[in-house]
């Protein structure tokens, strides 16, 4: 999101993306898939009735990265939107970068 969206933090996107990544694990678990397959668990009794979370846990991280980054009024998050312009041109044409990195 931070190569399109010009709003989207730091802070935004680390929250929003532990937060995909803790409900895709969560929902893992308590799908069919582990928890009756793998845990062996009597079958109709998951918690979560889709083997995949993907459409869940992808919706709750980008509504995570899209609250934080609305929310973070720090400084830092105002330089990293002002900075946003520049860093879309650099990104997309490669003028303003210095060099080859030097690893």
């Amino acid at each position: 999101m931070s190569v399109l969206w010009k709003d989207c933090t730091t802070k935004g996107a680390v929250i929003g993306g532990f937060l995909g990544l803790i409900s895709s694990v969560a929902l893992t678990v308590v799908s069919p898939s582990v928890w009756e397959a793998t845990l062996g668990n009597p079958k109709g009794s998951a918690w979560f009735p889709y083997a995949s979370p993907a459409l869940f846990s992808m919706t709750i991280g980008f509504l995570g990265v899209w609250l934080f980054s609305v929310l973070d009024k720090s400084p830092q998050a105002a330089k990293e939107r002002a900075d946003f312009k520049a860093q879309q041109i650099r990104s997309e044409t490669g003028f303003g970068a210095s060099g080859a990195s030097g690893h």
